[in-house]
């Protein structure tokens, strides 16, 4: 068995390759920040649906990627199995990432450093799942980030079901409530 680290700068991406059975590990060392990541053919709203059912025997979307669900791609084929998430955030599949439009000073954002990592154009960047987040929700809107509570060591854990490249962003943003810029760890275990 070995463990490879790579650490991902506030404000960055890195590109990580996956083999069948891989488990890739996702940290906040110091509990500074979250971030988000993909994968190609990523289909958030298919795999909110399909677990959705599978947790809940109806039509229902589920909002969190909780530990023994899987991220769909769009053919409906599962990529990777959430194991274990640590700490009191959650796995949000509802929110599209940040991009460069929502900032005046126009830095790239999850979306636009994730998109480069994986060497795809930005439109061809189809899910997000960020993660170590809380979420609320009203009849009116869905609120994933002002109430985030990250501490030291929080971390989430995936297994890949097939060959894939994910890439993982430490979100670019410094007005996000309790996130303040620091450095992910993302550990790759094969074997």
């Amino acid at each position: 068995m070995t463990t490879r680290s790579i650490e991902i700068p506030h404000a960055s991406a890195r590109r990580v390759e996956l083999a069948t059975g891989d488990r890739l590990r996702v940290a906040t060392p110091d509990g500074a920040q979250g971030g988000d990541l993909s994968f190609p053919g990523f289909d958030q709203a298919l795999t909110r649906n399909v677990n959705g059912w599978e947790r809940y025997g109806r039509p229902v979307m589920a909002f969190h990627a909780d530990p023994g669900m899987r991220l769909y791609d769009g053919e409906g084929e599962p990529v990777l199995h959430v194991v274990a998430c640590v700490g009191a955030g959650r796995n949000d599949v509802v929110m599209p990432g940040c991009y460069r439009e929502l900032y005046a000073d126009g830095r790239p954002g999850c979306r636009d450093l994730i998109a480069a990592a994986l060497g795809l154009e930005r439109r061809e960047l189809t899910g997000m799942l960020s993660f170590f987040v809380s979420s609320r929700a009203t009849d009116d809107w869905y609120d994933a980030l002002s109430a985030s509570q990250i501490a030291p060591g929080d971390s989430l854990v995936l297994e890949a079901l097939r060959p894939t490249a994910v890439a993982i962003s430490a979100c670019p943003d410094t007005e996000i409530p309790g996130w303040r810029p620091g450095a992910l760890l993302a550990e790759v275990t094969r074997g």
